[in-house]
């Protein structure tokens, strides 16, 4: 132990050596690695502390995936498709898979009973021109799924927390919070960034209020409001009647962070000009960063770009390599 380590770090190997789950061990290891300052003296524990985590995340992920066939396809450890990933996250039976299947066209398991969905299942939610993929969970609570849904979190852009407006909602959520805290996750407030170095484990969260159809509802939802909407997104909603879909797919778009970008051929005409498929790219990316997002041989040998657009100075513009565009630009590549 390297004398010069703050407190904060003290507290977090406590954290670890009294944690009773692999989840909480896991959450000290990488708070502890967070917070360890960076010089010589720290690099030999540093070493041994990544290499604890990553035997312990091989044991959660083995712990979970027992039972299997073999040479099966995981499914926790789907590609990313589409402008970003949110992750609809909740306890058993809140309506998950209704709202994925309803709002996207996908088939997820549904039934009036715990566990219907064991496996997670994608499906295409679409905002404007935009598809984002939406994906479908196991009860967070459920033992036999949480190693292999931990992975799939972490890889996640954007955390959908659904809860059932017909039951205590207020208190669903303490439930679900407390699981994600426990395994290391934070949720990110209304306008926070997260972290560069941290993203994995700081996802933007929005709170989703299900069953509005249900008498009783419009209570838990002004509970919820009250209690967390000065955080978070509070959305009411009923998969049951496609509400809320709409306000759901806008306020992801808004978490990720994201713009979007359109190239025209040089052969065509801006004012024949129909935008289609942009390219989704990250808040303050620039011509360079789109002309490979099209294609790596482009990128090198790019001399400049038309812009039409927010970020120019002028309809007709043209930019050089660096220059940063803003949502919805219209750019024609020149190599």
């Amino acid at each position: 132990m390297p004398t010069n380590v703050p407190p904060q770090y003290r507290e977090a190997e406590d954290r670890y050596r009294q944690a009773s789950t692999i989840q909480a061990k896991i959450a000290s290891l990488q708070e502890m690695l967070a917070i360890m300052p960076k010089h010589k003296g720290t690099d030999h524990l540093k070493a041994q502390l990544r290499s604890r985590l990553s035997k312990l995340m091989a044991d959660l992920e083995q712990s979970s995936s027992k039972g299997k066939g073999g040479g099966r396809i995981e499914p926790f450890s789907m590609p990313k498709e589409g402008g970003g990933r949110a992750t609809l996250i909740g306890p058993t039976n809140v309506g998950k898979s209704l709202m994925l299947n309803n709002s996207t066209g996908a088939r997820s398991r549904v039934g009036a009973y715990e566990l219907s969905t064991m496996e997670p299942v994608p499906g295409m939610l679409v905002y404007e021109d935009v598809p984002i993929q939406l994906v479908d969970t196991p009860p967070i609570s459920n033992p036999s799924t949480q190693g292999r849904l931990y992975g799939l979190l972490r890889n996640t852009d954007v955390f959908i927390i659904v809860l059932d407006l017909s039951m205590d909602a207020e208190g669903q959520a303490r439930e679900v919070f407390s699981a994600l805290e426990e395994w290391g996750f934070r949720l990110l407030i209304k306008g926070e960034a997260p972290p560069e170095d941290n993203h994995w484990l700081n996802k933007p969260t929005i709170i989703v209020g299900n069953k509005a159809d249900i008498p009783g509802a419009l209570d838990q939802y002004m509970v919820l409001e009250e209690t967390l909407g000065d955080k978070y997104p509070v959305i009411m909603a009923s998969a049951e009647e496609n509400v809320g879909f709409d306000e759901i797919a806008s306020e992801v778009f808004e978490a990720l962070k994201v713009i979007r970008v359109y190239t025209k051929s040089p052969r065509v005409k801006v004012e024949d000009y129909v935008p289609t498929e942009p390219l989704v790219l990250p808040i303050g990316a620039t011509v360079m960063e789109a002309a490979r997002g099209v294609h790596k041989d482009i990128s090198q040998g790019l001399k400049y770009a038309v812009l039409w657009g927010e970020s120019g100075k002028f309809d007709g513009q043209h930019v050089g390599r660096t220059h940063q565009l803003s949502d919805r630009d219209i750019i024609e590549l020149h190599t």
